[in-house]
């Protein structure tokens, strides 16, 4: 076998890998414009090598989860989204509380009016010659209107039934409830594809380890055919070939450092700042799944809060049909006036009940109900298809769980018997019953084989993040305290 045709296997199953990582949420992973530039190494650490000062923070992925889901953007939106929707609510609310005004105003005119009952009955007392008996009696002048006058309202008016008070408040706060709901489904998918990104890095690391073997045995092949040729107990096609593999060795490694960089500027958007893994060990999660039977993919936050919203178009279709009752509302009105007029007060007050009965509103009141009418059939098979995707994934996140722990299986026994093959093919190599080439196919044989294990343990965190999303239980399984396992 070729190194070249070797080559060409690695990268088939590590393209295969970076797209499981980077194909989730692609919107997600968007920077903002105004994103400040993180750095990044240049390249990931060796095992067992620490980053340089100041450059990543090291965190294990229960840690870097739990970052995530504190400061995400993608995150923290999503939460922003839910609370304009909360706030519909208390506008909601604002059906059954009273409205308070006050209103004044100061008024000059050039015309002041009075009425003078004096003048007027001197005026009829001269034209028929009559004399007022009692003339004190007679009243002053009285200011209906003086050169500058002052007037002030208070009015408060206080709904006692309206039709959008009594069958809109539960359409809102459901559609409060399904919006919360919709942000925990969004942060449970950002934590997936933080997840994947995690592992899809650790899986890299462990793929830049097997190069940096391969890399090493390649050097020494090589070395080993120059001290042979200069003896003369080979030819130059071996040690050409021991300096190819070396060469298309490099070439991994600097195929991979790039993905690694892409990788983890990727990761760094979702997080929201710069995080390295820590290298691949035991899951330090524990992910809480529970059994199928007890039908987790209906209590996910996708299913709930389809179901949720379903209700809300349902309580909007009842107030359309009932939108035709009447209104009452009762208002007091508090006024003053600098004119005292005929009443000898300047303040007072009026208490009144009103009711009003829409009979006909240009038919619009139709018309809302049958856009409501249609959201509702909307909101109802967008359940259906969320319990639908909801339970197909639960099935497919078990079924590619249990294939990637057969595939592991395999990969590691393959992998043993590739190690094992090297050391019989070299001892042989060594002895000078096999040649070269044969000694380069094993070494190949090596390189893919620890390669695919390290692919099969990487996709098998994968595959147990995917089952406990589908279960929505990712950021239940980081809370300590949580003994349920679940969502609700």
């Amino acid at each position: 076998m070729s190194i070249r045709r070797s080559a060409g296997s690695l990268r088939r199953p590590l393209s295969l890998l970076l797209l499981a990582s980077l194909s989730p949420l692609g919107a997600l992973a968007q920077t903002p414009p105004d994103a400040p530039v993180q750095q990044q190494p240049s390249a990931p650490p060796a095992a067992g090598e620490s980053p340089a000062p100041g450059t990543l923070r090291t965190a294990t992925l229960r840690e870097t989860l739990m970052i995530a889901a504190r400061q995400s953007p993608d995150v923290v939106a999503a939460r922003a989204q839910a609370a304009v929707a909360a706030a519909g609510v208390n506008r909601a609310w604002t059906a059954w509380q009273p409205e308070l005004t006050v209103s004044a105003q100061f008024v000059h005119s050039s015309a002041p009016a009075q009425f003078d009952l004096g003048s007027i009955t001197q005026l009829v007392g001269g034209v028929f010659a009559l004399v007022p008996v009692n003339p004190q009696f007679i009243p002053g002048p009285v200011v209906i209107t003086a050169e500058n006058s002052r007037y002030a309202t208070v009015q408060i008016s206080q709904p006692l039934f309206t039709p959008a008070g009594a069958f809109l408040i539960g359409p809102a706060k459901a559609g409060a409830q399904a919006a919360e709901l919709g942000a925990l489904e969004a942060r449970e998918q950002v934590l997936l594809a933080v997840a994947r990104a995690y592992l899809g890095l650790q899986g890299i690391v462990q793929l830049m380890e097997a190069a940096r073997e391969a890399e090493a045995v390649a050097l020494q092949r090589e070395a080993e055919s120059k001290a042979q040729l200069d003896v003369g107990m080979t030819v130059e096609a071996a040690l050409l070939r021991a300096q190819t593999e070396t060469a298309q060795a490099r070439v991994q490694l600097a195929q991979l450092s790039g993905q690694y960089t892409q990788l983890l500027a990727l990761l760094g958007a979702l997080v929201g700042e710069p995080v390295q893994p820590v290298p691949l060990a035991d899951s330090d999660t524990p992910w809480k799944i529970p059994s199928a039977d007890q039908r987790p993919w209906e209590d996910t936050y996708a299913v709930r809060s389809a179901e949720l919203a379903v209700r809300a178009n349902e309580g909007k279709v009842t107030y359309d049909r009932f939108s035709w009752l009447p209104s009452v509302v009762a208002q007091g009105r508090g006024l003053y006036n600098s004119n005292t007029g005929f009443t000898g007060q300047n303040t007072s007050y009026e208490l009144s009940v009103a009711a009003s009965l829409p009979l006909y509103d240009r038919g619009q009141r139709y018309a809302a109900l049958h856009e409501d009418e249609a959201r509702l059939a909307q909101a109802r098979a967008q359940y259906d298809s969320a319990r639908a995707r909801a339970h197909a994934n639960w099935v497919a996140a078990q079924a590619n769980l249990e294939a990637a722990r057969v595939a592991l299986t395999q990969a590691e026994s393959q992998a043993q018997l590739a190690a094992r093959v090297q050391q019989q093919v070299a001892a042989g190599y060594r002895a000078g019953v096999a040649t070269s080439l044969e000694m380069s196919d094993a070494d190949n044989r090596r390189f893919l084989a620890a390669s695919s294990a390290a692919q099969a343990r990487s996709q098998l965190e994968v595959r147990r993040v995917e089952l406990a999303a589908a279960a929505g239980r990712i950021a239940a399984s980081l809370e300590p305290d949580d003994t349920t396992a679940s969502p609700r």
